[in-house]
C-alpha cells in the first residue's frame, strides 16, 4: 500500500485532490476546475510520447475544450436547469448524471439532459460528462440480485455515486478486453486484466482493457467484467473504481483522428476535438476494497446485459437526438442545392426522417412503459430499447450513406478557407458556386460540416464506435427473441385457430 494512501480516506484517493468545493454550487464544477483536475500527473504516451500535461496535448486539448463548455453549460442559466437537478436526499444541486432515477419523471429529466449535451457535442462524444453514472446506478437498480451472494456492494455503489456527485467526476467505462489470440486457453492469456493479490486494505490488479473512450481526459474509470466467457478464471471476475492517474496505470492512445487544424469553417465539427481512445496498462494497480463492488463473484458475469440495461438506454437515447441531427442536415442539403421538388430525393430525407422519428418514438416508448426495478429504480422499457439499439445499428451506415447520396459533388469540391479569402479566388467562386437561396460559401460552410458528420476520419471512428458501442446486430436480434413476450398473441391465434 502506498504511504500516503493510510493519511486519505478511499474518497479522497478516487476523486483526487485537484477538485475544488467552493462556490455557490459546491458540487458542479466549471471547466476551467475540470480542466485543472486533468493535471494530475497521469502517465498518458501519445505516439511514443510521455504527454506531461494532457491540457497542453494538441491532440487532447480541443477535445477537453469541449468537455469543459459542458461543465461551464451546468452553470449556465439556459442549460444549467437541463444539465443539473436537486438531489431529493441532500437538497444541494448535483449533476444530473449521477441521479438515481425513481421516477418517469427522473427518466425524462435524464432525458432532457441527453438532448442538451447532444447538442453541446453534436453528439460526436459516444462518451460524454453525463454518461459515467450508468454501470454503478444499475448495481442499485439490480441489488436485489446482487445482495444475496454481496450483500457490502450496495452500500459501496451508494458511496461511489455519493463521491461522483459530490466532485461531479467524468466517469469513463473500463470493459473490453484487449485482442489476443482467441484459441489461446483463457487461463495463460497474460493480457486479461486480474486480480495478481489480495491484501487487507485492498487488491492489486494487472493486465490490459482496450477502448476505454474518454479516460485520458476524464478523471476515473468503472472496471467492468465483459460478458462471461468459458474458463474466465475468478480473478478475472471484479467490478471496481479508479482514477486515472493510479501508480502503475498507463494509457497508450491511438493516433488522432481530428486534424490539427481549427479552422471551424473548415471542420465545424472536427475543431471541438474527439474523444479519445487507447489501450490501458495495469501494472500492478492498487484498487482499495471500498471501491471493488464485486469480486471473485461468477453470477455478476451472466447477468451484464441486466447490468447494462441503464446504459443501453442513455446509448441509445443520444443516438435518437443525434439522428434528429442527421435529419436536419438532409434536409439543409437539398433545401442548398434545390433538389428537394426531386421525388427520388425526397425519398432519400425521408430514409433520415423515418431513422430519427422510429428512435426517437422507441425511446419515448421506453420512458412511458418504464417500471422500477424490485430495489425502487425506474428503468426504461428494455424491450424498446432493445429494438431501438437495432434499429440504431442497422440503419446507421446506411443513414451515413443517404447523407452522402444527397450531397454528390459537394462533398468532393470543397473549397479550403485560405483559399475562399483570396479576393481574387473567391469573388469567382462567389458567383460561380450560388446555392439555392444560398450564398456559395455558406453552402461550402454546409458541406464541411456534412463532411465531418459522415466523411471524414473521425466520422469513421465514431461509425466503428457507434457499431461496438450499440453492441452487434446478431447479438441484439438474439437478446429481442428472448425478451420480447409473444405469449398473449400466441394464446389469442391457438384461440382464433382452434389449436389445442
Amino acid at each position: 500500500m502506498p504511504n500516503e494512501f493510510a493519511a486519505q480516506s478511499a474518497a479522497d484517493w478516487l476523486a483526487g485532490s485537484r477538485v475544488p468545493r467552493q462556490g455557490a454550487e459546491p458540487n458542479l464544477r466549471t471547466g476551467a476546475q475540470y480542466i485543472d483536475s486533468l493535471r494530475d500527473g497521469r502517465h498518458v504516451v501519445i505516439d511514443g510520447r510521455d504527454v506531461e500535461d494532457v491540457t497542453e496535448e494538441k491532440t487532447l486539448r480541443r477535445g477537453i475544450g469541449t468537455l469543459a463548455r459542458y461543465y461551464d453549460a451546468q452553470h449556465a442559466p439556459e442549460t444549467k436547469e437541463l444539465l443539473t437537478c436537486i438531489d431529493p436526499e441532500t437538497g444541494e444541486r448535483i449533476a444530473t448524471a449521477w441521479l438515481v432515477p425513481r421516477s418517469i419523471a427522473d427518466l425524462w429529466r435524464y432525458d432532457a439532459m441527453m438532448k442538451a449535451s447532444t447538442a453541446l457535442t453534436f453528439g460526436n462524444f459516444g462518451r460524454p460528462v453525463d454518461y459515467g453514472s450508468v454501470k454503478a446506478i444499475s448495481f442499485v437498480a439490480w441489488d436485489h440480485l446482487i445482495r444475496p451472494d454481496e450483500p457490502d456492494a450496495h452500500g459501496k455503489i451508494l458511496s461511489f455515486l455519493r463521491t461522483g456527485a459530490r466532485h461531479n467526476l467524468l466517469s469513463a467505462d473500463v470493459i473490453i478486453d484487449v485482442q489476443v489470440d482467441r484459441k489461446m486457453p483463457m487461463a495463460e492469456r497474460a493480457s486479461r486484466l486480474r486480480v495478481v493479490e489480495e491484501r487487507k486494505d485492498g487488491i492489486v490488479v494487472s493486465g490490459a482493457k482496450a477502448g476505454n473512450s474518454v479516460m485520458a481526459q476524464g478523471n476515473i474509470g468503472t472496471i467492468s467484467m465483459p460478458p462471461p466467457v468459458p474458463g474466465m478464471p475468478e480473478e478475472c471476475m471484479f467490478w471496481a473504481a479508479v482514477p486515472v492517474n493510479a501508480p502503475g496505470l498507463t494509457l497508450v492512445l491511438r493516433e488522432a483522428t481530428t486534424s490539427g487544424a481549427e479552422s471551424r469553417e473548415d471542420h465545424p465539427i472536427d475543431a471541438d476535438g474527439e474523444e479519445s481512445d487507447g489501450i490501458l496498462l495495469f501494472d500492478r494497480v492498487f484498487i482499495p476494497w471500498e471501491f471493488v463492488f464485486s469480486y471473485r463473484n461468477p453470477k455478476i458475469s451472466t447477468i451484464y446485459n441486466t447490468l447494462g440495461q441503464f446504459a443501453f438506454w442513455k446509448i441509445c437515447t443520444r443516438l435518437s437526438y443525434r439522428a434528429e441531427i442527421f435529419a436536419g442536415a438532409a434536409q439543409l442539403i437539398v433545401d442548398a442545392l434545390g433538389t428537394d421538388h426531386i421525388p427520388q430525393v425526397r425519398a432519400l430525407v425521408s430514409e433520415v426522417i423515418h431513422y430519427a422519428a422510429t428512435l426517437r418514438g422507441l425511446m419515448t416508448a421506453a420512458i412511458e412503459r418504464a417500471q422500477p426495478t424490485e430495489s425502487g429504480v425506474m428503468l426504461p422499457d428494455h424491450i424498446f430499447v432493445t429494438a431501438g439499439r437495432l434499429h440504431s445499428i442497422d440503419s446507421y451506415p446506411r443513414i451515413m450513406q443517404v447523407l452522402r447520396e444527397l450531397s454528390g459533388q459537394g462533398l468532393i469540391g470543397r473549397v479550403p478557407q485560405q483559399s475562399w479569402d483570396r479576393p481574387d479566388i473567391g469573388k469567382l467562386l462567389d458567383q460561380y458556386l450560388p446555392g439555392h437561396r444560398m450564398g456559395a460559401r455558406d453552402k461550402n460552410r454546409l458541406f464541411n460540416l456534412v463532411w465531418d458528420i459522415c466523411c471524414s476520419p473521425s466520422a469513421m471512428r465514431l461509425a466503428l464506435f457507434e457499431n461496438i458501442n450499440a453492441t452487434p446486430a446478431p447479438v441484439l436480434r438474439e437478446e429481442l427473441y428472448r425478451v420480447y413476450d409473444r405469449s398473449a398473441a400466441i394464446a389469442a391465434i391457438k384461440k382464433r385457430a382452434g389449436i389445442a
